[in-house]
């Protein structure tokens, strides 16, 4: 069965996600399932007949995680800080940093992803997860130019993964 492409921007770099509520459990049951849009973050329902998903609990995240490296330099209360992004989605990062941020602190971010333009600026992200030298990071708000400018740059990794 083909992937289904978003029904809000036309892409097909969709991901199933796990069913939300009675209402999505009982329409799994005439093969409705859930998906997410790995770049424009529309969630959405498919009717894909006679297909049936395999629970996989290791795996929650709603956004596919690619593996990358580029500066990124972060701000919050009392801290400042600078390291590299390991990985990235649309809906958030990992990055290695020696700073001590912790959990459910906010910070803004600036993610250089390219030499030739400007970085990336995220207005407020939340720490998630703290683990020695790795941070997990929630993007919560953006400027609209620098959310498009994220997606253009997720849109270039998932077509080098898959291409």
């Amino acid at each position: 069965m083909p992937q289904p492409n978003c029904p809000k921007c036309s892409r097909d770099y969709v991901k199933r996600v796990s069913r939300v509520g009675f209402k999505e459990r009982l329409l799994s049951i005439i093969y409705v399932y859930p998906f997410r849009c790995q770049l424009c973050r529309y969630r959405f329902r498919v009717m894909q007949w006679r297909v049936c998903y395999v629970r996989v609990e290791e795996d929650r995240r709603e956004y596919d995680r690619m593996p990358i490296s580029f500066p990124v330099s972060f701000a919050g209360d009392k801290i400042d800080g600078k390291g590299s992004v390991a990985d990235i989605s649309m809906n958030g990062c990992s990055i290695q940093s020696n700073t001590g941020l912790t959990e459910g602190s906010i910070t803004r971010m600036a993610l250089q992803i390219s030499n030739q333009s400007p970085p990336v600026n995220v207005e407020a992200a939340v720490v998630r997860t703290v683990r020695k030298d790795h941070i997990g990071i929630e993007f919560l708000r953006f400027e609209q130019k620098d959310r498009e400018r994220l997606q253009l740059f997720i849109r270039g990794l998932l077509l080098s993964q898959n291409g």
